[in-house]
């Protein structure tokens, strides 16, 4: 270390200025080299890989979302119309909507909600549906005074008919 102290200090100032503007672009060159330059060329290699990957992952969540819709089919496939009738009665009350009329008929049942919001109705309806196995067979919606919100009458035709 003394020897490089020594050459340092016998060095004229315009020389030392030199010296260290090479070395200070050295090491601006080793840090590219070494630091900069490696992630930037990997990342650039893993970009198809990535892309392929995010393609693979979209297709496995729609995999997965229908084996739950064929679960839940499976399970629903041997629920009676009074059972269908309670896993609505449930649905409805965990989601918050109130029938105004609840009226089973045979193997449907009847139901009317007045001045509900629409789009809470309509995610209750395709939940119902995928949960149960009901599928509505007559709707008929109103819209009120109040924007997204309607009267709504509707016809389930209960699971297994």
């Amino acid at each position: 270390m003394d020897a490089l102290l020594r050459f340092w200090a016998e060095r004229a100032p315009r020389e030392r200025l030199i010296l260290g503007a090479g070395a200070a672009v050295l090491a601006a060159a080793l840090v590219y080299l070494l630091l900069i330059e490696p992630a930037w060329l990997g990342s650039r290699r893993l970009e198809p890989a990535l892309r392929t990957q995010r393609t693979q992952v979209a297709q496995l969540d729609q995999l997965l979302a229908e084996a739950r819709t064929l679960r839940a089919r499976a399970a629903t496939a041997g629920m009676s119309p009074a059972e269908a009738r309670e896993a609505i009665d449930k649905s409805l009350a965990a989601a918050g909507l109130k029938p105004t009329r609840n009226a089973p008929l045979g193997d449907d049942l009847q139901l009317a909600f007045t001045d509900v919001p629409y789009a809470a109705w309509a995610g209750w309806l395709a939940q119902t549906e995928r949960q149960t196995g009901a599928r509505a067979s007559s709707v008929v919606a109103r819209a009120t005074a109040t924007p997204g919100r309607a009267d709504i009458e509707v016809t389930l035709r209960l699971a297994g008919r």
